[in-house]
């Protein structure tokens, strides 16, 4: 464990030394959805990846006698950065394949994955871009011939992408309410996100504190996975920010829009990928003086789980912990004891360990 932690764990919680007398006074809690109140991972995964084999195979005609997209490849997407929207990583899965089309020739499935780059190497060259769609893009162009940009142009069907990915997500049953269509591609009920699972133990929620909401998830899904996780009632609208707003997740500014509706001058905001933990490094980096202080709890629920424990640590997590509700109890925790110690009736976390 780093010496910068405690050497005490709280369960399953590291915090980092200098924070623990200040966890008693944090005003706010900021919530990701995916990865950290819901489990996404048999939803928006594969969505993306039924997306991806149903455009290649029905809209291209490819031979697919492999997957094309994996559910660990979606997840090395979300490491490489950028990729918070899966829309836009649905699009970019796509546009790898294409353009190993391309350059090479094959319309095999089971024959591109054998062929470079390979995803690892390509996505190296996104991070290093700076992530997300517009740095694959970039790559993908500049490594084309003419000819090959204008097959790109006419193959590449982003909207059409997006929809597919929806459908999947949503189903007969929910696309209307969340995408304002009805399916025509694909014919399934009620979609992926019916097998989304919650996360959280809401008898944990501290009751004095705010909680706000920080996804990348549109509104409309916002309000439907708050109101199937019980939380409609408890985070209040004003209290978001969403894929909907002017600016949005992974711009640290998100953050200080989303204090300021809070009113709070402390927070921790608890995510579980990397752009989380990069919105909240560069918002420090960022911050004046007077401005409010947010910390960062990673979760290890998310994509890689236990794997970014070390990963989190080396980045600069404020804390780590196995899954929400380990920070939770814990805070519930310090908050009731630090309030026993104010009316006198308990002692302190130090004189109770005292040897």
């Amino acid at each position: 464990m780093s010496s910068e932690f405690a050497s005490r764990m709280e369960g399953t919680l590291m915090v980092k030394q200098e924070l623990l007398d200040l966890m008693p006074k944090v005003e706010a809690l900021i919530f990701d959805i995916d990865g950290v109140l819901v489990d996404a991972s048999e939803s928006y995964r594969l969505a993306v990846c039924e997306a991806v084999r149903f455009f290649v195979e029905r809209e291209l005609g490819w031979v697919v006698d492999a997957p094309p997209l994996t559910p660990d490849e979606v997840d090395m997407f979300k490491r490489a950065g950028g990729f918070n929207n899966d829309w836009d990583l649905t699009q970019a899965a796509a546009l790898f394949l294409l353009f190993k089309s391309l350059k090479h020739g094959v319309k095999r499935v089971s024959s591109l994955r054998r062929l470079r780059p390979s995803l690892e190497e390509f996505l190296a060259e996104v991070s290093a871009e700076g992530g997300g769609l517009s740095s694959a893009e970039k790559i993908v162009v500049d490594n084309l011939e003419l000819r090959q940009r204008r097959d790109l142009a006419r193959l590449w069907k982003r909207r059409l992408l997006v929809q597919l990915a929806q459908e999947f997500y949503a189903g007969r049953k929910w696309c209307p309410r969340l995408f304002g269509f009805e399916p025509q591609y694909v014919d399934i009920d009620a979609g992926f996100l019916e097998r989304e699972r919650s996360l959280i133990d809401l008898s944990l929620l501290p009751r004095d504190m705010k909680f706000g909401i920080l996804t990348g998830r549109a509104k409309r899904e916002t309000v439907l996975a708050l109101e199937r996780l019980g939380l409609l009632s408890v985070i209040p609208e004003d209290f978001w920010v969403t894929d909907d707003d002017p600016i949005r997740k992974p711009d640290p500014k998100a953050l200080s829009v989303l204090m300021d509706k809070m009113g709070a001058m402390s927070a921790i905001y608890v995510g579980d990928t990397v752009d989380d933990l990069k919105m909240v490094n560069d918002y420090k980096a960022n911050a004046r003086p007077h401005d409010p202080t947010v910390w960062v709890c990673m979760t290890l629920t998310g994509p890689n789980g236990e794997k970014n424990r070390t990963f989190f640590l080396e980045q600069g997590a404020d804390i780590i912990a196995t899954d929400v509700n380990a920070l939770l109890g814990y805070l519930k925790r310090v908050r009731e004891r630090s309030r026993e110690i104010g009316n006198g009736r308990g002692k302190s976390w130090m004189q109770e360990h005292a040897r």
